[in-house]
């Protein structure tokens, strides 16, 4: 898979913005919605078994982190097709409730901790945000299937009901559950843990992101955080930030450095403390980790 990505520089960015505030904006309205053009993007998946989880220098869950295709292939599953932009912006767009949780049967979450808390601090925000009524509202509901539940009530009901059940199941009103829609299910052993990953690993793959930048992109982005670090008047704040892009790649620190203004050695100094640092959070949290391992056995 090759990515086609193009930017504005600093120094675009700036005249653009100059010209047109909402220079994206304009270029979907015009393009697709005045004169027809479509915009279109290949959908990829990667896939691992549960059971590769931990075969990997990093962890595959921590949602800092990309699956390098290296390591895990990714393949075309399809196309993704922008032809048209919202007859009504108020309805289609201001009203559209995403969650990770609107799920098709087939597609079910990992235990990735930031998506465990977003299945539902995100859904529970589109519900106060636009009531517990929200996915039947015509740009939320379910396509091509008929929504047929004992849900009755709430704010903005919009549907009619002869119905007295509002529960499920019951024997006054079976809706006959299809069990080939039901989440699958499969054998658990271990603890919760609240512990925090020991395969932190903060750097290496922000290095090989600069490094796979061609000579004007690494220019362009040592040039970005080294002149918006200068303008923090605190120095410590200033080295401990070229510190972590130092980590990440020494090139890149450096360059960072010398615009923010800070002493080279002080950020080695400081560079040096945040590896020892993770090193030993990595220790501590292996270390909780096997305890609690070795108590279920």
């Amino acid at each position: 898979m090759v990515l086609r990505i193009k930017n504005f520089t600093a120094e675009e960015a700036m005249k653009q913005q100059g010209m047109d505030f909402q220079p994206h904006t304009t270029d979907v309205y015009t393009r697709i919605g005045e004169k027809g053009e479509t915009a279109s993007w290949d959908l990829y998946l990667q896939e691992l078994e549960p059971e590769q989880l931990d075969d990997f220098d990093f962890n595959p869950l921590d949602t800092t982190k990309i699956w390098p295709e290296k390591l895990v292939a990714s393949r075309k599953i399809g196309r993704m097709v922008l032809n048209r932009v919202p007859d009504n912006f108020f309805e289609e767009t201001e009203q559209a409730a995403f969650a990770p949780s609107n799920l098709i049967p087939g597609i079910e979450p990992s235990e990735d901790r930031m998506l465990q808390g977003r299945l539902f601090s995100y859904a529970d925000t589109q519900r106060y945000r636009l009531g517990v009524n929200a996915y039947r509202i015509p740009v939320n509901a379910p396509k091509n299937v008929e929504i047929n539940n004992h849900e009755q009530h709430g704010q903005l009901r919009t549907t009619s009901t002869n119905r007295d059940v509002n529960y499920q199941p019951s024997r006054r009103l079976d809706l006959n559950e299809d069990p080939a829609y039901r989440y699958s299910s499969k054998p658990l052993a271990g603890m919760t843990q609240q512990i925090p990953f020991y395969k932190e690993q903060n750097f290496k793959q922000a290095g090989e992101f600069y490094r796979n930048l061609d000579k004007q992109g690494r220019k362009n982005l040592i040039n970005n955080m080294g002149g918006a670090l200068a303008s923090v008047p605190e120095e410590e704040v200033r080295v401990i930030i070229s510190a972590f892009m130092y980590n990440a790649d020494k090139e890149y620190g450096t360059g960072v450095a010398k615009l923010a203004k800070v002493s080279i050695s002080q950020v080695r100094a400081e560079a040096k403390a945040l590896m020892d640092e993770q090193a030993a959070r990595a220790a501590k949290a292996k270390k909780v980790a096997e305890s609690l391992t070795a108590l279920m056995q």
